[in-house]
């Protein structure tokens, strides 16, 4: 199966599979941010610390080209490091991560305050979404999708299981990290409340905050969005795995008319 990028010297080129909903010359969100979090990854590997926070800034578009990550730790601890990952496109930045790594601990207290958690249905007892809704970009053709709440092609919350098939680095494979943060940058579409007819809404940033490591292929997200003043919006989400909850998602989210969007085009 054809990756999603492909390693060229100390680059990764994109292929067609990493094009987005917007435009298929254009990368999807996922691919940018899992592109970010591989390198994350290895920091976090290495130093033997857990990945806590993800924080990605989108700054600009990004074509189906080759790409460099450049890493560097900005804060170096005993219990917590700050590291950094910027996606380059030549010398243009056009993204950056920055994550909270913590040193892992021994035992954690019990919650004397918890709830049960809710026992959400497995992958395989979803539905699969419409055809055309799978077709809404390449990459979101490689994703395999199991709806057990809601739906993608309307309005509303809603909840799905999704795992990326073809590998995010030819040669690679997608680990439970990778699998969670392209799954989430989903979490504004699964969420989506308005019609598309009528609205635009962009997400140019999405923070993850971890409180255990994620397992297995699988990610389920729960999402949902509130909308706010002048146009501003907050998506939230919660990411599970066959084992339960590891993860909230937080999502900025702006809305605009399209007929105010035509109307600065003309």
């Amino acid at each position: 199966m054809t990756a999603i990028f492909k390693p060229e010297g100390h680059q990764f080129r994109a292929t067609e599979h990493a094009g987005g909903p917007w435009s298929p010359d254009m990368l999807q969100g996922s691919a940018t941010t899992a592109l970010m979090t591989r390198e994350i990854e290895r920091l976090a590997v290495e130093s033997g610390f857990a990945v806590r926070r993800l924080t990605f800034d989108l700054w600009r578009p990004a074509g189906l080209r080759a790409f460099r990550t450049i890493a560097e730790l900005l804060r170096d601890g005993r219990k917590a490091k700050t590291a950094q990952v910027r996606l380059m496109d030549g010398e243009t930045e056009i993204g950056r991560c920055t994550a909270l790594l913590t040193a892992q601990g021994g035992d954690s207290p019990v919650d004397p305050f918890a709830r049960p958690a809710a026992i959400d249905r497995a992958p395989e007892a979803g539905t699969a979404p419409p055809a055309f809704a799978q077709k809404w970009s390449r990459y979101f053709q490689n994703v395999s999708v199991r709806l057990i709440e809601g739906a993608l092609e309307k309005p509303g919350p809603a909840a799905a299981w999704m795992r990326l098939d073809a590998p995010l680095v030819e040669g690679e494979p997608n680990t439970p990290l990778l699998q969670a943060v392209q799954a989430a940058d989903f979490a504004s579409g699964v969420a989506q409340i308005v019609d598309m007819r009528s609205w635009t809404f962009i997400n140019p940033e999405i923070s993850l905050y971890f409180f255990r490591p994620p397992e297995g292929d699988w990610i389920l997200i729960r999402a949902a969005t509130r909308v706010g003043a002048n146009g501003a919006g907050l998506t939230t989400a919660t990411l599970s795995d066959l084992k339960g909850p590891f993860a909230e998602v937080m999502q900025a989210m702006s809305f605009e008319r399209r007929d105010a969007v035509q109307a600065q085009a003309s």
